[in-house]
């Protein structure tokens, strides 16, 4: 795939730099700088080797390359508070408590719980990102919400 400027390759990557990033943050037990590293070659691989597809079929195909980039990834899950400056003190609590909980799932539950409810992908996107059937996507991501409540509520019996 060839891009004729640097805006036109700014137009297809901005969409999806922020979505990108954060799901390699979060499976990169928040390391900024690998997050960052795999981002960049995740879309430059997508960009080499993808043709022009809809939106969402070009989402998952960076997302992919992105999790596979991922997956070897040796993690030391931080807490940063910082992460939670811009949100409103009321909200900030729960959402210290899921990441906390979602840090602690394997790395195929948590794949299934951000590519849904963080990239909003389609069923049948992240069948084809983890190549197994669209039934079975959807069996898991519901064993993977079971899981993420189980780790909520221990979280919450140890006190935060």
């Amino acid at each position: 795939m060839h891009y004729q400027d640097e805006e036109s390759l700014k137009v297809l990557i901005s969409p999806y730099q922020q979505r990108i990033f954060a799901l390699v943050l979060c499976l990169t037990g928040e390391n900024r700088d690998k997050a960052y590293d795999i981002a960049v070659s995740s879309f430059v691989e997508a960009i080499r080797t993808t043709p022009l597809l809809e939106k969402d079929s070009f989402l998952a195909r960076i997302a992919g390359i992105a999790i596979k980039k991922s997956r070897d990834i040796k993690i030391m899950p931080s807490y940063n508070e910082s992460d939670f400056m811009n949100i409103p003190p009321e909200q900030r609590e729960s959402l210290r408590i899921v990441k906390i909980a979602l840090h602690s799932l394997p790395f195929d539950l948590k794949i299934l719980l951000l590519l849904r409810d963080q990239l909003h992908l389609a069923y049948k996107y992240i069948a084809g990102i983890l190549r197994i059937s669209e039934r079975n996507t959807k069996i898991r991501t519901t064993q993977a919400r079971i899981q993420l409540r189980k780790k909520i509520e221990e979280v919450l019996r140890r006190g935060g």
